[in-house]
């Protein structure tokens, strides 16, 4: 089962009697944003949003290097995002907390 962003929008928009013009409007606020956080990453600073309750996105910043090996390859530095879970998120969904 592939629940869609565009089933959501939907579904928020049914359940709070917005009109799903407004619940994208949202969707794409919240996105530009998270977007802007995660970009604005430092090399002293990682930076973590959390999007839901034990759900995050962290956001570290991996500098210049050097890898060597028949030629010498420089990499430049570039942002690294990661999902992450929590484990209270997990054993929630499994049942362990009702």
């Amino acid at each position: 089962m592939i629940i869609t962003q565009e089933n959501l929008i939907n579904q928020i928009a049914g359940r709070e009697e917005l009109s799903p013009a407004t619940v994208r409007r949202i969707f794409k606020s919240a996105e530009d944003i998270i977007f802007s956080c995660l970009s604005s990453t430092t090399s002293s600073e990682n930076t973590i949003v959390k999007v839901l309750d034990g759900l995050s996105v962290e956001c570290t910043l991996l500098p210049e290097r050097e890898i060597h090996t028949y030629d010498t390859i420089i990499c430049k530095p570039r942002l690294w995002t990661k999902p992450k879970i929590t484990r209270y998120y997990n054993r929630k969904l499994n049942g362990y907390f009702k």
